[in-house]
């Protein structure tokens, strides 16, 4: 009877150990995800901001990170030995019998009987023999520095789409200022028109041309104005987020109150909202950047390159993600090579076992082992070998593909140079000065006011094409360090 206790009760703690360990691994599976509380979006938005709220809220780069836990996981489950098995067998008991008191009998030995009741108890464990477990390991380890590298990858894709985004944007708040300061100054083009006419020193048709003209400047800030908000908007959409999560700016009382007035307003009051849109437009010309959600801080940098494109390449080739994961890429599959070349050793299954027949108690070891009939492991190890080539064929296709993404950035970098070179200060200096001698030529009475309108298209298309000689050095800036893979030095 105390062997019959003890046999129970070793199989209650199996059973309580197996529970135990199953709360144990899904606490830590669990413990791996967690998520961060997403950041506010400033009113003002910087660059360096953008992009430290980019890793925290870009979901491309969330789902890349969920991707390294699920490899990390894996890596987990690759290092597990394989589970033992335990049996428990309870037998032979017997029902009928025609020797008297053969039956019931539970835990003893009836010798004229033919049955015996027979409880079993047996452990088996697979040995894996071969490397298996090594290579699995080694497999999942290179399989995370993989993840881990893709990851990165996907941060430099996404941190150059925002960088082009906010180029694009400060881009359309340079012209926006721009427009906007060439509005005022055509104003007062009109107003000096006005007066001249007035005092009998131009024709009315003078001032008829004026005002005809200044349709294109009013369209001008509007193109700007419309140009800024779709790139703040790509801005928002990349770092995951939305105008209700920009906070609030004090600064923006006016256009707060004409939004809840256009709010509160009934739709049958066509001469509410059509008042409340004159105001919109009025506080656009007055002051476009404070109609839009976001208002992107930033410059242009005009910083030279010091390293040769042959040393940019090989920064390239040392430091981009994408190649650091096409690397780890080609070591898992040379680790699943030998994993499967590992499968035709042949594992062992030992059984340890312990039985109890009748009164008798008896202990025995089973050894069980594969033999390889029809599956002798070489299709497995053929499958492994065209993946290895398919790995090392992708390496060799990202390495051309970096210099390739260095020579062209080298090649923009170059061009935007040259172009921005021609409008040094020298060169804008002059724009400036020839502006102001019009401009005042044109108040004394020297010029006609067809020479003074052509001067100001001159100058508005000057500045307008320096700032984007300047957007676009910034651009092939960051276009050289995203094919890098790193800051410029």
């Amino acid at each position: 009877m105390l062997k019959q206790r003890s046999f129970f009760f070793l199989m209650l703690c199996v059973v309580v150990m197996l529970d135990l360990s199953k709360v144990t691994y899904g606490q830590s599976i669990g413990g791996m995800v967690s998520n961060a509380a997403p950041k506010t979006i400033p009113k003002k938005l910087t660059l360096a901001d953008a992009e430290n709220i980019l890793l925290e809220r870009n979901l491309s780069i969330a789902s890349a990170r969920y991707q390294i836990d699920a490899n990390r996981a894996a890596r987990l489950i690759a290092s597990y030995k394989p589970n033992p098995t335990i049996t428990i067998g309870a037998e032979q008991f017997p029902v009928t019998s025609n020797i008297v008191g053969s039956f019931p009998r539970f835990f003893s030995t009836n010798s004229d009987a033919g049955a015996q009741p027979t409880f079993t108890f047996r452990i088996d464990k697979n040995v894996e023999r071969g490397g298996k477990r090594e290579a699995r390991i080694a497999q999942a380890d290179f399989q995370i520095k993989a993840s881990e590298a893709q990851m990165l990858d996907t941060v430099r894709q996404q941190l150059f789409q925002l960088r082009q985004a906010f180029n694009t944007a400060s881009l359309a708040r340079e012209n926006l200022i721009l427009a906007k300061t060439i509005n005022q100054q055509y104003e007062q083009t009109e107003k000096l028109t006005a007066i001249k006419v007035e005092n009998g020193d131009l024709p009315a048709l003078e001032l008829y041309r004026v005002k005809s003209g200044k349709l294109q400047y009013q369209q001008q800030v509007l193109q700007a104005h419309n140009a800024y908000q779709q790139a703040v908007s790509d801005v928002l959409n990349l770092l995951g987020a939305k105008i209700e999560d920009i906070s609030q700016n004090p600064d923006s009382n006016d256009q707060q109150a004409l939004d809840l007035d256009l709010n509160n307003s009934q739709p049958s009051s066509e001469l509410a909202i059509k008042n409340i849109s004159q105001k919109q437009d009025v506080l656009m010309m007055e002051n476009p950047l404070k109609t839009a959600p976001l208002e992107i801080i930033g410059t242009f940098s005009d910083r030279p390159v010091i390293k040769t494109v042959a040393e940019l390449k090989q920064l390239a080739l040392d430091n981009r993600p994408d190649v650091i994961a096409a690397k780890n890429n080609l070591l898992a599959a040379d680790a699943a090579l030998r994993l499967a070349k590992a499968q035709r050793t042949r594992d062992l299954d030992i059984g340890y076992e312990y039985q109890r027949v009748g009164s008798d108690s008896a202990v025995g070891v089973v050894v069980q082992f594969p033999v390889f009939i029809y599956n002798n492991q070489k299709a497995g190890i053929t499958q492994a070998q065209a993946q290895y080539k398919t790995a090392e064929t992708q390496l060799h296709q990202t390495e051309y593909q970096v210099i390739t993404d260095v020579e062209k950035a080298y090649q923009s970098y170059l061009i935007a140079k040259r172009s921005l070179d021609l409008y040094n200060s020298d060169n804008l200096v002059q724009v400036e000065k020839l502006h102001g001698v019009v401009a005042y030529s044109y108040r004394e009475g020297a010029i006609s006011l067809f020479e003074l309108l052509d001067a100001q298209r001159t100058y508005n298309q000057a500045l307008t094409a320096y700032n984007q000689a300047r957007a676009d050095y910034q651009m092939s800036l960051w276009q050289l360090e995203q094919a890098i893979g790193q800051p410029l030095p």
